[in-house]
């Protein structure tokens, strides 16, 4: 009987656990900082226009004189342009949303890459910086259930420089997404087991690959 029930009170802790890190699932996934004067602001690829729609509110906001992004890989683009069929990157389909916003567009940096994950984003920008010492700080831009992972990545990824380089995480509120009550939408549902299996992924492979 004492068995018994040292079972029954342990099963009852695991599920009250497990009730309690499914509640906060969403808010973990969300890192938020202030934002604060740096070199340069980030805007990582994905999602649509929510997240050039705050890097455009910082940079006029005078929060870093420059907007940088990364080309990431797009299926089917090496194909077409082969073909001879050109069609904008999303990096230049979000510098042409940030110039339409009254951003200039010198004031945009686009690194080629063909990027397929944060990681790949994260090492490109890492080799620019290599090349540009006077760099030392930067605005992440993403959205909301990807900036924990996101600069967790990237301050990992900063480690390997000569030098310190600050990341601040400023996730875009023009996201719809809702981290105290994630399961109520089934989009939000699906991010948060997506980011959840995208974390597993990093610590176990991704860190570890040259």
């Amino acid at each position: 009987m004492i068995k018994k029930k040292y079972l029954f009170l342990g099963i009852l802790l695991l599920l009250l656990l497990l009730a309690m890190f499914l509640y906060n699932a969403g808010d973990i996934l969300v890192e938020e900082q202030k934002p604060v004067r740096s070199d340069l602001i980030v805007v990582l690829m994905g999602s649509g226009p929510d997240r050039m729609l705050y890097a455009v509110d910082l940079y006029k906001k005078d929060y870093a004189g420059k907007i940088l992004m990364v080309e990431n890989w797009q299926s089917g683009y090496e194909r077409l342009k082969a073909l001879n069929v050109s069609i904008p990157r999303d990096a230049e389909i979000a510098t042409m949303v940030g110039v339409q916003l009254g951003v200039p567009k010198d004031a945009f940096v686009i690194l080629p890459g063909n990027a397929h994950s944060t990681q790949d984003e994260s090492g490109i920008i890492k080799d620019y910086l290599q090349k540009n010492p006077e760099i030392n700080s930067l605005i992440l831009v993403t959205s909301k259930f990807h900036s924990a992972r996101a600069a967790n990545i990237f301050n990992w990824e900063m480690a390997g420089l000569d030098r310190s380089v600050k990341i601040t995480s400023c996730p875009t509120p023009y996201d719809n997404f809702n981290p105290d009550a994630w399961w109520r939408s089934r989009e939000d549902a699906k991010q948060v087991v997506m980011e959840y299996a995208k974390w597993t992924n990093f610590y176990l492979l991704d860190r570890h690959r040259n």
